[in-house]
């Protein structure tokens, strides 16, 4: 494999794909936590209305699922951790980023080394396989199986 082959298929394709994650673990978390922060803030608004004699049957009751609803969503956010994924994601990237402009314009480890390239591969090579640890362990903590 080129050097030109390499930073296409590999680092630029890799630095896409943990970008792209990060992007949506990012939606997913601020969308699911912000619909937990307005349902469980509606529960006690809505009980202040409870003991209404025309709504308050179907209040309590448009309460209790409110409950149900943000103790589920909850559990999901716990149990898929999109923010912890978000961030290895975006630290991935940021650091794939930040070696591949090091390698690029031979700063850093890449000054007049004679074999930079080879250098570069097993650092860009080192980050991805930290990652991976890292995603192993916080899937393996939650207990899912999510493949992103």
């Amino acid at each position: 494999m080129t050097e030109s082959q390499y930073m296409r298929d590999r680092v630029d394709n890799q630095i896409a794909w943990y970008s792209k994650k990060s992007a949506i673990n990012k939606k997913l978390y601020l969308r699911l936590n912000g619909v937990i922060i307005f349902f469980a803030a509606s529960i006690p608004a809505l009980s202040g209305f409870s003991s209404s004699e025309v709504y308050g049957e179907k209040l309590r009751w448009i309460i209790a699922v409110l409950g149900i609803i943000t103790a589920s969503l909850t559990g999901i956010a716990s149990l898929w951790k999109f923010q912890e994924k978000w961030a290895t994601y975006r630290m991935t990237a940021e650091a794939l980023e930040r070696e591949k402009i090091l390698y690029n314009t031979a700063a850093g480890p890449y000054t007049g080394r004679g074999s930079d390239f080879k250098y570069f591969v097993q650092n860009i090579e080192g980050i991805m396989n930290n990652e991976n640890a890292q995603w192993t362990e916080i899937i393996s903590s939650s207990g899912s199986d999510d493949q992103g």
